[in-house]
């Protein structure tokens, strides 16, 4: 098997595709869960489907790009999670194949291989969240072929123009897709500047053509009047509401170990390693200031969950390969290998089953029950955490996010705001609203033609009166 990898031939990226779907079989047998960030994109899908704008219309963070194309997916499939698992799986194949391709064109490796791809994929399957059409996904996806006009930045008189403004624009699509991507920013400045050796006209284009998408975005937003919920929604609402904890950071450290500890080996195995070429010194500075950017994404998220990581998998395949590479002996070698495409599959599996047995995997993942069963074909507004009401239902009213929508429905002080909750309710109303935290219940004797409309069925439910 890894002399299969090893050989530089396209063909391989069929082995990779049949290890793709190998490595995805035991999440079907397990029973595959639709975790709370999906049912958010699918409910952002239905309504931007339907034209309704985001952020005046859909409250939450997700990012505008990434919107978008939960609405195009639901316009074609409705609201299919397997169309949205499929097509995750084109975007990992692709970015796996993609970043072998840059490896191979810029000379990484003494030898040109396949061998960066399928552990890169293996990676993908430390955890099931990675393999999920999430914006993270998405987004890192044009993060990737910025990289890849970086990675050109690396061979000699390669400051092409054209490559510094696809750098640029990459970034800024990337931006749009998802926000905690902007951390990428500085790593396109400092790379540009220090190591690609950018002028200041250089320099300026392309910080130009990376705030062209999100200018653009601004643009439509103000175009439609909803500017101020954009930057407040996207920007800056989404880092100050509480986190949303789905996986813990023991968690965490129990899928990242191996990888980090192989990229450890691998980035001492490179300097032990005298004679590098100057375009081999180049990209390991630069995957040194693209693993830094990478770690302080989750920083910038209001999720605490495994997809936030996926900008570090490209530096952990890395690294990984160059520790590979570095062992002499074939014995040693084939028996890391297999224990890399054995083992990191095998993580994520337990860390999935483990995760279904325990006490918090409501916090992950969307319930299913018959209690749920109420809001069967309905329209719906869950003012709480607990997403399974939605699962044969639709959102009626923008307030998706609680944590955001929280203080918006508590603020009895802007008789703006107070004017537009009541026209969504009384426009959309919803034929239940679950009322987990009491929000709805204490703002009803401030909203009388929504107090008429509503009766209470039980201490957390409140029915439209028929």
């Amino acid at each position: 098997m890894l002399q299969f990898f090893k050989l530089n031939d396209p063909f391989r990226l069929v082995g990779i595709l049949l290890f793709l779907g190998i490595f995805r079989l035991p999440y079907f047998l397990l029973g595959t869960p639709m975790i709370q960030p999906e049912m958010v994109w699918l409910l952002i899908g239905e309504r931007m489907a339907s034209g309704i704008p985001m952020y005046d219309g859909i409250m939450d963070d997700t990012g505008p790009f990434s919107a978008l194309f939960y609405g195009l997916l639901h316009f074609l499939f409705g609201k299919s999670l397997t169309a949205h698992h499929v097509l995750a799986g084109f975007v990992v194949f692709f970015q796996v194949a993609y970043l072998n391709h840059l490896f191979i064109r810029y000379k990484t490796y003494k030898e040109n291989t396949y061998l960066p791809a399928i552990v890169m994929l293996v990676y993908f399957h430390l955890s099931y969240d990675f393999l999920i059409l999430s914006p993270s996904l998405l987004g890192n996806t044009f993060i990737l072929l910025a990289f890849g006009q970086l990675f050109s930045q690396t061979a000699l008189n390669k400051n092409a123009t054209e490559s510094i403004l696809l750098l640029g624009l990459f970034g800024g699509i990337a931006l749009c897709f998802h926000f905690p991507l902007v951390v990428f920013f500085p790593l396109m400045v400092v790379f540009g500047v220090v190591i690609g050796g950018f002028n200041f006209q250089q320099l300026a284009l392309s910080v130009t053509a990376y705030l062209l998408p999100f200018a653009l975005v601004a643009l439509y937003f103000f175009w439609i009047e909803g500017l101020e919920e954009f930057f407040v929604e996207f920007v800056l609402a989404s880092r100050k509401i509480q986190r949303s904890v789905h996986t813990t950071v023991g968690e965490l450290a129990f899928v990242f170990f191996m990888p980090i500890l192989l990229s450890i080996f691998g980035f001492f195995a490179i300097l032990l390693v005298k004679k590098l070429y100057i375009n081999q010194q180049k990209q390991n500075q630069l995957m040194i200031l693209y693993l830094i950017c990478a770690s302080f994404t989750v920083f910038l998220a209001n999720r605490t969950i495994g997809y936030q990581f996926l900008g570090l998998i490209p530096v952990f395949a890395f690294y990984t390969v160059h520790y590979l590479n570095s062992i002499r002996r074939p014995v040693f070698q084939s028996a890391l290998f297999y224990l890399i495409l054995l083992g990191m599959p095998f993580i994520g599996v337990s860390w999935f089953f483990y995760k279904k047995n325990d006490p918090t995997y409501h916090q992950y993942a969307v319930m299913e029950g018959p209690e749920y069963a109420i809001t069967k074909g309905t329209n719906v507004l869950v003012l709480g955490k607990d997403l399974g009401y939605y699962r044969e239902a639709s959102l009626a009213t923008p307030y998706l996010n609680f944590a955001m929508a929280k203080p918006y429905l508590e603020n009895r002080r802007d008789f703006g705001q107070m004017a537009k909750i009541n026209r969504f309710f009384v426009e959309e109303q919803p034929e239940w609203v679950i009322d987990e935290e009491g929000v709805f219940g204490a703002m009803l004797p401030f909203y009388p033609q929504i107090q008429a409309l509503y009766e209470q069925e039980a201490s957390d439910r409140y029915r439209l009166k028929k």
